[in-house]
């Protein structure tokens, strides 16, 4: 059986289950699902975009057996192709723009694109055949940015043609705001003019302190629309679109490894500073600023990262695979932020990175990754210079030594 795909089949009380040994059909039991070439479906759009879905996910898979560098990436890199089909087909594949509504981008387990574990991420897919009025509440939370994309140009990208957050949304004393997205100006508060297009919006919430920020809440309706309506069936090219889209998607984030400065593997350990025109607006947001490197670390050893605490609205420090997966955050200290970060009694803001926990208060897991990416996200003006930290590669047995006569030079 193998290389066989698994069926999910419903045969009467059996109850086949995906995953299940006692649910695999044997080679004579397995239903046949050849199609005549005659078979008067087989042009439709939507059928040809699967099958370029199918032959992306082919070219993904040997991408990264080339690219792996030891057999975990290559394991782990299967799932993450599975995880970011499973992030696009929830928010391009099944995105309906006429009758919109927020996606989701992380799970509490699927955490990919170089995300921040310390956010939360929706997306929405529009169209400006339609307007749409966006309502909602700004919450508690340190940071919450809403970033309007145009029609998608050459190559896939989308230019901003908006963009909002905590400071210029101009919430009501309770906090409640709304964005009016037309082709002609309604007059209503945060308008953007959708007249040359609109592709989505990718909303972000940065979160600091989760046991005490309430997170921003939103809903989108179409102007015009009354509740209840009858909205029409999608059609061919519809469902072609969604799948054309989910494709791209996939495609962009996971090469992301290849395209998103691939040379930082050729100088380990050292940061460079970013922001949103390096990366495009449509992935970075106006106010994310960055330091971003690659780690590279054996398991005896230890990156003692060092840098001036942070004057900004926001930061974080998260560490991501080869695949810019953030490195399982739910077991493991792989993520930091200016709200559980503690500053050392010289003034310095350290991290240490190693294989496990260490006795530092800022002790950063690898999740046994011996090489990968580290990025400090922080909010702040865009002419913020922030020192750039520096990492110092030594033996684990080094460290104590090295913190003790760090701050004793204070």
């Amino acid at each position: 059986m193998k290389g066989r795909v698994g069926w999910v089949t419903m045969m009467g009380s059996l109850g086949w289950s995906l995953g299940c040994a006692t649910g695999i059909l044997s080679e004579s039991e397995l239903p046949d699902f050849s199609v005549a070439d005659s078979n008067p479906y087989r042009e439709l759009e939507s059928v040809r975009a699967f099958e370029r879905l199918q032959a992306t996910l082919d070219e993904l898979k040997e991408m990264v057996l080339v690219d792996a560098e030891t057999e975990r990436e290559a394991s782990e890199g299967m799932r993450v192709i599975l995880r970011v089909l499973s992030m696009s087909s929830d928010v391009t594949g099944d995105a309906n723009p006429k009758a919109p509504h927020f996606a989701r981008m992380d799970t509490k387990i699927r955490k990919v694109g170089g995300d921040n574990p310390d956010a939360e991420y929706d997306n929405i897919g529009l169209d400006n055949r339609w307007d749409y009025v966006i309502r909602g509440n700004v919450g508690t939370v340190r940071h919450v940015s809403f970033t309007i994309t145009g029609s998608r140009v050459a190559g896939g990208r989308a230019p901003m043609i908006g963009y909002f957050n905590e400071r210029t949304l101009q919430p009501d004393a309770s906090g409640e705001f709304e964005i009016h997205l037309t082709k002609r100006d309604d007059g209503g508060s945060n308008w953007v003019d959708t007249s040359s297009g609109i592709s989505s919006i990718l909303i972000r919430q940065y979160i600091g302190d989760r046991e005490a920020e309430v997170l921003a809440t939103y809903d989108v309706s179409v102007v015009g629309r009354e509740p209840d309506s009858e909205i029409p069936y999608s059609t061919d090219a519809e469902v072609a679109r969604g799948i054309a889209g989910t494709t791209y998607g996939l495609q962009y984030m996971l090469t992301m490894h290849r395209t998103l400065m691939p040379e930082l593997f050729d100088h380990p350990n050292e940061f460079a500073r970013l922001n949103s025109d390096d990366f495009g607006a449509d992935i970075s947001s106006t106010d994310n600023l960055y330091m971003f490197g690659t780690f590279q670390i054996e398991e005896d050893e230890a990156l003692l990262i060092e840098t001036d605490p942070l004057d900004v609205r926001y930061w974080n420090i998260a560490i991501e695979s080869r695949w810019h997966e953030s490195v399982d955050y739910l077991t493991r200290r792989t993520h930091r932020s200016l709200d559980d970060a503690i500053v050392d009694a010289d003034g310095k803001l350290r991290f240490v990175l190693a294989h496990g926990k260490t006795g530092h208060p800022n002790w950063l897991d690898t999740g046994g990754h011996t090489e990968g990416f580290m990025t400090f996200r922080w909010v702040g003006e865009r002419d913020n210079q922030a020192t750039l930290p520096t990492v110092t590669r030594m033996k684990r047995s080094e460290v104590a030594a090295a913190l003790a006569a760090r701050v004793a030079k204070r």
